[in-house]
């Protein structure tokens, strides 16, 4: 991307250089324009001055024998030829400039459009790439998780197996012990059917077989899982290698693309060169105009003749440069064409790869869903029965803390209110206080305006203005500190009672966010509860499924006993048969009794031990039932606890909100309590400047009615002395 803003810019350059050396030539063209109107001029001027003085001296030579004046003829005629020519091969490279502007910005429109494709490719690919990475990564983590079932299923597989044959081995030793007679030996084989082994009873002689014979199937299992694993593996990689081998031909493509952009590049800049070649001949032939006007329209004849060849040379190569272009931008079509192509095939084979993941996720979840089924057992479910009364006393002895620490925070709630009212009784008692002072103050500025009038009235009397102000100032004096130490009294009381007023809301704050966290531990908790209380009954119905497939079990038990029950019977015909034939041999009715009776035995010791599992399984469904009505009984109280702690806690939020309104509506009082004083306080500051101002002006008016009363002093001793002056003058 930086190669390409470069290459745009150094396009740019020379469109704006080819600009300049337009203007540049049309400045010269202007130039050369005036040199001829200046030559012109002074021809015109030569040809004046050379009739006048033919007019005046007729004996002087004609213009034709001055030797300058045809030099200046012939370079006049070769300058306005060569500017002709210099004219014409201006309009022939503006035309051809003309002609190839179009093209050229079709060709850099073209290279920055081919440039944005190429950018949208390669985000494509490299988000290909990542889904790739990310998909291999799943399937091997499927893979391996998917093995490790396998795993513990051949685990349960050989448990279930071992425990199947120990079944079949303790069905043969009943019937051993019922019958007396050994069953035939079957080899085992490993095209059996669980029919045909259900139906033979098996003895400890033939239990190894059939482990052999397991074994042998376990061997073939694994093999034939091996191959599947390497037939899957292979392949992987074959279509991991298909997709390196398509990567690497876009790269190789991509290259290429970049190697003819280079091409290109070196080819314009040959064009550059040459274009700063031409720029050259163009001020060498315009400096060489300057020099020698003669030696000047010849060299710049040539020039212009190798500017034309150059031009056709240049516009060859622009066209080379333009079929190249086109071919280049035939090639980009076919890259987004294929590498749209590519691109779907990739999608369709993420789509396929996400999925067969999705299958086999499914599969494992499956086969997690088998193994958390089997693994479940009723221990478990007692134990976490226990765990759930252990839970619900520490949910009780939680309930009842957070039942005290509510108590204690409604407590603390009433002496903040009580604090309350007893600040606002404070407040109502400042209030009041400041009310008398207010009085005082109007009563003392009726006093002082009621002085300034007598003052007024009494102004030719000296000693009673003297001790009017006297008692004035006394009095103001001491009205300002009384009032000044009543008013620090009150700042420190609203001082106090601010900082009491902040301690007590950072203390409900407190409160507030350490009661709010309690809320919600215990919203967290019943949330848990809730969780814990669904996968109980997720167990509940396992255990119940499994409950289920155990009394199915046994009523299988109880038709196996009921066919040994129908063989029973017809051993006793038989024994019957054996008594009717018996009678004739004596000896032998003995010891055949002695037989029946030992088989007696164990055939009663067989119906004890079925009576014993008959026992066991009936007190296990009681115990199984017990357990369900238990289970429905704390379920029902956890759900009517639950929902008294979610009534509990609606009324603690209800009582929460009445609690923050009061709150709000307390600190809106306060604040315009604070408003109120503040107000009061400013106003009180007003009327103290206010007093002083006017104690400023009566000390400003008494200082005046000194100086008048100085000054009436001093002229009544004018007067005196007048008096007496006149008085001696009269008596003399």
């Amino acid at each position: 991307m930086i190669n390409e803003n470069q290459t745009i810019r150094k396009l740019q350059d020379e469109l704006d250089n080819t600009t300049q050396l337009i203007e540049s030539i049309r400045s010269k063209g202007a130039d050369l324009t005036q040199f001829t109107n200046f030559l012109d001029g002074t021809l015109s001027h030569i040809r004046s001055t050379e009739t006048s003085t033919t007019a005046s001296t007729p004996s002087t030579p004609s213009i034709s024998n001055c030797s300058e004046c045809r030099q200046l003829k012939n370079a006049l005629m070769l300058e306005l030829t060569g500017k002709e020519r210099y004219r014409f091969g201006y309009e022939q490279l503006a035309a051809m400039v003309k002609e190839a502007a179009p093209i050229l910005r079709k060709q850099k429109q073209d290279y920055e459009a081919s440039f944005e494709v190429i950018a949208k490719l390669t985000s494509e690919l490299n988000e290909a790439r990542k889904e790739l990475s990310d998909l291999h990564q799943l399937s091997d983590e499927s893979i391996e998780n998917y093995r490790y079932i396998q795993r513990e299923n051949q685990y349960m597989n050989d448990d279930n197996k071992s425990l199947g044959t120990k079944i079949q081995v303790l069905l043969a030793e009943i019937e051993e012990h019922r019958t007396g007679k050994r069953p035939a030996e079957i080899n085992p084989t490993i095209s059996e059917d669980e029919n045909s082994s259900q139906q033979v009873p098996l003895t400890f002689r033939n239990v190894v077989e059939l482990q052999h014979a397991n074994q042998k199937l376990d061997k073939m299992v694994r093999e034939l899982r091996a191959q599947n694993v390497i037939e899957d593996e292979d392949l992987n990689r074959t279509r991991f290698e298909e997709l390196k081998k398509e990567h690497k031909l876009q790269e190789v493509k991509l290259k290429e693309a970049k190697t003819q952009l280079e091409m290109w590049e070196t080819q314009m800049n040959s064009l550059v060169q040459e274009r700063d070649f031409l720029r050259l001949l163009v001020s060498r032939s315009s400096s060489q105009t300057n020099s020698s006007s003669s030696s000047s329209v010849s060299t710049n004849y040539h020039q212009l003749e190798n500017l034309r060849d150059q031009i056709t040379r240049l516009q060859e190569k622009i066209d080379e440069l333009s079929k190249k272009n086109t071919q280049i931008y035939n090639e980009k079509d076919e890259l987004t064409r294929s590498s749209n192509e590519k691109i779907r095939t990739l999608q369709y084979e993420l789509l396929t790869s996400r999925t067969e993941v999705e299958q086999t996720i499914t599969k494992l979840n499956l086969a997690i869903d088998e193994q958390s089924t089997n693994r479940l057992t009723i221990t478990s479910l007692r134990t976490e029965i226990k765990g759930w009364q252990e839970r619900h006393k520490t949910i009780l002895e939680m309930k009842e803390k957070q039942e005290s620490q509510y108590y204690e925070i409604l407590n603390e709630l009433r002496q903040i209110k009580e604090e309350k009212s007893t600040l606002e009784m404070k407040l109502n008692t400042v209030e009041i206080e400041r009310k008398f002072e207010r009085i005082k103050y109007e009563q003392t500025d009726n006093e002082c305006k009621f002085l300034k009038n007598e003052i007024k009235k009494n102004e030719q009397i000296q000693p009673v203005i003297e001790k009017l102000q006297n008692l004035a100032e006394f009095t103001k004096e001491k009205t300002k500190a009384m009032f000044e130490a009543r008013m620090n009294d009150l700042m420190l009381n609203n001082d106090d009672l601010k900082q009491r007023f902040e301690n007590e809301e950072r203390e409900r704050e407190n409160d507030a966010r350490n009661f709010q966290i309690r809320l919600d531990e215990v919203v967290h908790s019943l949330q848990q509860e809730k969780l814990q209380h669904q996968e109980m009954r997720n167990k509940f119905n396992m255990e119940k499924e499994r409950a289920e497939q155990i009394n199915q079990q046994l009523k299988e038990f109880e038709t196996k006993l009921t066919t040994n029950k129908t063989q029973k019977s017809d051993f006793e015909q038989q024994l019957g048969d054996y008594e009717k034939e018996l009678k004739l041999f004596k000896v032998q009715l003995e010891s055949a009794n002695h037989e029946l009776e030992l088989k007696q035995t164990l055939i009663q010791s067989g119906n004890d031990n079925i009576n014993e599992l008959n026992s066991i399984v009936e007190k296990s469904s009681v115990e199984l039932e017990n357990m369900k009505q238990e289970f429905d009984q704390k379920r029902y109280e956890f759900e009517s606890e639950i929902q008294r702690l979610k009534g509990e806690l609606a009324q603690q939020e209800i009582i929460q909100q009445q609690h923050e309104t009061h709150i709000q509506s307390l600190n809106s009082q306060i604040q315009t309590i604070q408003d109120q004083h503040h107000a009061e306080f400013t106003k009180i500051n007003e009327l103290i400047e206010q007093a002083q101002i006017e104690k400023l002006a009566l000390k400003q008016q008494l200082d005046e009615m000194e100086n008048i009363r100085s000054h009436i002093k001093f002229e009544n001793e004018q007067l005196q002395q007048n008096i007496s002056q006149v008085t001696t003058s009269l008596y003399y």
